[in-house]
């Protein structure tokens, strides 16, 4: 692990050596910078003017959603002929773009977002529900919805991500979230639960929905998050080290796992999380201190080898590999973890 020597150094090589989000976040997170003082307002200014935040807001519809490639996804053939929702196509619509400007230092105060915001519960119901469809199929008591959380819960994280959880129209549908929660602590689609005959919750839906109750930043959510986060770590227990030792395995994003479990102090000295910890300090170079991403090119990923293909991998590392935001997220769990200790 790092120790506070350097840590201090690599945040210096940040303030040197980052794009303009990174910048802003190692103030924040890393330096304790007030974000309404005048200097950060300054530099979140700047946030607001750099290229991928500008091709971000260029591509947003008239009705708040977004239907857009970029550097975040490749492009799908079928992007333009089929319409689409605040969902779907992936990675292109507006619950996969609102977590990477939630990322960068985004909330619902920005006009952009908050028109996002808007068309993702144009879709909810008065059950809580987020659809796909206007349809009123889904206006039923919430007892007699299917149990479908693997997309319901990316648009709650893309929700919480920009500071949405506490609109009460959100809080409903993370109430609908929490009856679905599995007594493991897990969450599975009735789909699933039946094709596969499975007795426990999916690694999959779990994650989204750990992660949607980890963006709300909601006390309120703690005991049920603690108790997905519980059935993750169980779950990361299970496997060996080439398994785990990845940035996504079966719905894990291992890096974002870090930062929640290293915030709420959960898990740190479980055997599987010091293997993936380990596995990231391989990565790190002192003699520039930094972090590095070590893996095959985004292109070469395959659903075999890497539990997703060149498409999925395309939108899990974006913001994430590259140089500064890898190092920026590994300092910031290396830095939680000091804290605990």
């Amino acid at each position: 692990m790092l120790n506070n020597r350097q840590i201090e150094d690599n945040i210096r090589w940040l303030l040197e050596h980052n794009s303009t989000p990174v910048k802003y976040l190692t103030y924040r997170d890393l330096l304790g910078k007030e974000p309404n003082s005048k200097s950060m307002k300054k530099l979140f200014d700047m946030v607001k003017e750099c290229d991928i935040v500008q091709e971000i807001f260029n591509t947003q519809e008239a009705d708040g959603s977004w239907c857009a490639n970029g550097p975040w996804a490749l492009t799908p053939s079928y992007q333009k002929k089929s319409g689409h929702t605040p969902v779907s196509p992936k990675y292109v619509t507006t619950s996969w773009i609102l977590p990477i400007l939630g990322d960068m230092g985004f909330n619902d105060e920005d006009i952009h977002v908050k028109r996002a915001c808007e068309y993702i519960l144009s879709y909810q119901f008065a059950n809580g529900f987020i659809a796909e469809s206007h349809s009123n199929k889904y206006d039923v008591c919430a007892s007699e919805l299917p149990i479908e959380p693997c997309r319901f819960s990316l648009m709650l994280i893309a929700l919480g991500k920009v500071g949405g959880g506490n609109d009460p129209r959100v809080k409903k549908s993370y109430d609908l979230l929490l009856q679905w929660q599995q007594d493991d602590g897990g969450w599975v689609s009735n789909s699933h639960s039946i094709q596969k005959n499975w007795t426990r919750s999916c690694p999959y839906a779990t994650y989204h929905g750990a992660m949607a109750l980890y963006s709300a930043h909601n006390i309120v959510y703690k005991d049920a998050l603690t108790k997905a986060i519980d059935f993750l770590i169980k779950h990361l227990s299970t496997k060996n080290n080439g398994e785990i030792q990845r940035f996504n395995y079966h719905g894990h994003s291992i890096v974002h796992e870090l930062l929640m479990f290293s915030e709420l102090n959960m898990g740190l000295n479980n055997d599987s999380i010091q293997k993936i910890l380990e596995w990231f300090m391989t990565m790190y170079h002192t003699d520039e201190n930094c972090f590095r991403y070590a893996g095959k090119p985004i292109s070469k990923h395959t659903l075999k080898s890497d539990y997703m293909d060149a498409r999925v991998a395309k939108y899990r590392l974006f913001h994430l590999i590259e140089d500064d935001w890898l190092t920026f997220y590994l300092t910031k769990i290396m830095l939680n973890i000091l804290r605990i200790q």
